[in-house]
């Protein structure tokens, strides 16, 4: 069944946004042997021997009693093999007061993202796509090298975890579909799409720097929602970052909710 926005309360859309990020890492874990994924009734999340919070995350938390030493555990788990983690926040996830325990754990609170959500049956292009810009779904490895390239360049991920990045862009799978933007023989865009339990989700939308605010993000937004409606899904969400949050209202993505993020270094 895929999902009406329209049809679905505030924390039906936040559930189905969390599911979804849920099931793109299960998908990952099982492509790449670098991730692996562990859940329980406690608690979902990713480990890794690569050691930054992109591949090391707890992304569901439901503790109803011993949540101080829940929390211990987990944070020992990492820490002792000196990984650097991130704990996601929903606004269902228990208990309610599970921030304060990680920051009396050593967490640092850094920003959070915003949770939203569009109509995809409403959607129409809201300007013509640039002439210069090329969007294409990936195919060749280059395609797969060169989309890790612009995204680590965009979110400061540092280069050693370039090959492993462009390795599992590069797996394929029948419910993520990658797209690079070129200009020339530049990639200077990305974005990846999800499919899941009726909802298209959207990740890894990212524009290097020097080609900022040319429209090439609104192009390359358009082409997943356009791709994602093609294929029969009525609603598309996404994780937002402040910086990123005037072209997605602009696009007609609305407001669900806060993701709230904890950093363990």
């Amino acid at each position: 069944m895929n999902f009406s926005l329209e049809d679905l309360t505030v924390p039906e859309v936040i559930k189905l946004t969390q599911d979804n990020m849920i099931g793109l890492m299960h998908t990952w874990g099982g492509l790449s042997d670098a991730l692996q994924v562990i859940e329980d009734e406690n608690c979902f999340r990713i480990k890794s021997p690569l050691k930054h919070p992109l591949f090391n995350n707890i992304l569901k938390t439901n503790v109803v009693q011993d949540v101080h030493r829940f929390v211990d555990s987990i944070v020992n788990d990492y820490k002792s093999q000196q990984i650097p983690f991130l704990w996601r926040i929903w606004d269902h996830d228990k208990p309610v007061e599970i921030g304060s325990v990680l920051l009396e754990n050593g967490a640092q609170q850094i920003p959070g993202t915003i949770l939203m959500a569009i109509n995809l049956d409403t959607f129409q292009p809201l300007t013509p796509p640039l002439p210069e810009l090329t969007i294409q779904t990936i195919g060749m490895k280059r395609d797969a090298v060169n989309f890790s390239q612009c995204a680590c360049t965009s979110f400061g991920i540092p280069k050693q975890f370039l090959e492993p990045i462009g390795e599992l862009i590069h797996k394929e799978d029948p419910n993520i579909v990658n797209f690079v933007g070129y200009v020339d023989d530049t990639v200077v865009s990305t974005a990846t799409l999800y499919y899941r339990n009726g909802i298209a989700g959207i990740y890894n939308v990212a524009t290097l720097l020097d080609f900022q605010g040319k429209g090439i993000g609104m192009d390359i937004m358009t082409a997943l929602l356009l791709k994602a409606k093609l294929d029969g899904y009525h609603t598309a969400i996404l994780h937002a970052t402040p910086a990123g949050l005037r072209l997605y209202e602009k696009l007609g993505f609305s407001k669900y909710g806060e993701m709230k993020e904890y950093l363990f270094v």
